[in-house]
């Protein structure tokens, strides 16, 4: 009875809260107060992939739910990246009938990492893909080991995992576990030192001795092996190579692979969707081709025009260095003059207290690459201190915190306008910039 109501209300409110955009999480925390078991209740008539990490799950999970769907299969999904707990739940409910029952091919949910051991605490995915594991939200998260400790909570014996073989930490998750890796060889952008302040695996995450490496794809991402107990990159059963970033080009096992996102972080995300959607049972080569044409949300990133000048939009993941890191990476690859804007909001749980993830983001990277860069937000002069101590010229950083008087500032930079901010602060200075 518990669970009919809890489904009866819970889809009375999705349907209501979605002209609203109040659909994501509400639906599911409400069925979850009258039913805290519900998600134990569904039943399962196709396979259930959950898609965790640190970085790239939404664009990850997306585009297997994009792939699956090219193919003919039908596909319930969170695709609005509501991954805690509510939200899933959310998107269980609304794909169900009264009885519980799911009958889509393939349920494809964004789980986030903190919340997996709640999440599946009651039902258990057949995959789970995880796509890296860093530092992330520390005053939330705590460090690595702390995520580490949540998943082996959430991972029954039975699930079968699907690895980023380049990462030595998300790859030896839950050893005993049935697995198959993906990784990206080695190619022309990948460097042999560490370009990033970020790099969460420099010892061993089973002995804690030196960790080696011969090349780096970002971060810790790369060709790793452990000077004392030889733990290295597993055997790849799926193979990114072949990686032309200028033309968006590269292979998965030899077949032919297109992106319009052309940087390796997002190669090796499209590897891991590619590996995911063969492991549920599609052929390689069609699922290649299904990759190609996917197209990423607007809201993640998206490209306009600001009167005469070009101008991109990139969304970075809030107190996430890694995210930002790859943010500049997509500046740094624009060819010509390009302005860097960055937004710098308070974190509301932390009491508006702590920048110290500022200090994690590798800014030195963009020294003598931009003509400028103009902070902005509630601790836009945090950001100021940050790139006085990279090494920025004075002349160069331009400040100003109120937003409605922004555009005046940006109109005296040049080049291309590039918007480093995170999701929720993107359509307030987008109101601003394009009057």
């Amino acid at each position: 009875m518990k669970m009919k109501l809890a489904l009866l209300l819970g889809k009375l409110v999705y349907l209501l809260g979605k002209p609203l955009g109040k659909s994501t999480n509400l639906p599911g925390e409400l069925a979850l107060r009258i039913c805290p078991d519900l998600m134990g209740r569904f039943r399962f008539d196709g396979k259930v992939l959950a898609v965790t990490g640190s970085n790239g799950k939404t664009s990850t999970a997306n585009m297997i739910a994009h792939i699956l769907k090219k193919q003919g299969r039908s596909v319930a999904h969170n695709a609005k990246g509501s991954n805690l707990t509510g939200g899933v739940a959310t998107a269980l409910l609304a794909a169900s009938s009264m009885s519980g029952r799911i009958k889509e091919d393939f349920v494809v949910l964004e789980v986030d990492e903190r919340f997996s051991r709640l999440i599946f605490r009651d039902f258990s995915p057949d995959y789970l893909l995880c796509t890296n594991l860093f530092r992330d939200q520390l005053t939330r998260n705590g460090n690595v080991d702390v995520i580490i400790e949540k998943l082996h909570e959430a991972i029954k014996p039975q699930v079968k995992l699907i690895l980023n073989g380049n990462d030595p930490i998300s790859g030896d998750l839950a050893p005993e576990n049935p697995r198959v890796y993906y990784g990206l060889s080695k190619t022309a952008q990948s460097p042999e030192r560490c370009q990033n302040i970020t790099h969460d695996a420099k010892v061993c995450p089973r002995c804690l001795g030196r960790m080696s490496y011969q090349y780096y794809h970002y971060n810790h991402i790369g060709g790793f092996s452990c000077t004392k107990c030889g733990y290295t990159n597993p055997h790849w059963t799926y193979t990114a190579g072949d990686a032309d970033l200028a033309a968006g080009d590269f292979t998965v096992n030899g077949c032919p692979v297109h992106t319009d996102y052309k940087d390796l972080f997002n190669i090796l995300n499209t590897t891991a969707a590619i590996a995911a959607c063969t492991e549920l049972g599609l052929p390689l080569k069609d699922c290649c081709e299904a990759a190609s044409t996917f197209v990423a949300l607007k809201q993640r990133y998206d490209e306009f025009s600001v009167g005469n000048r070009r101008a991109v939009m990139i969304l970075s993941k809030n107190q996430n260095p890694v995210s930002f890191d790859q943010s500049i990476t997509h500046v740094l690859e624009r060819e010509g003059e390009k302005t860097v804007v960055v937004f710098i909001n308070n974190i509301n749980h932390t009491g508006h207290r702590d920048t110290t993830w500022l200090y994690d983001i590798a800014f030195e990277r963009l020294l003598g690459k931009v003509d400028s860069i103009v902070g902005t937000g509630p601790r836009a002069y945090d950001l100021a201190v940050r790139l006085k101590l990279a090494g920025f010229p004075t002349e160069q950083v331009r400040i100003e915190r109120d937003l409605s008087q922004l555009k005046p500032v940006i109109d005296k930079t040049r080049g291309d306008i590039c918007i480093l901010t995170e999701l929720y602060d993107a359509k307030s200075i987008l109101g601003v910039i394009s009057k």
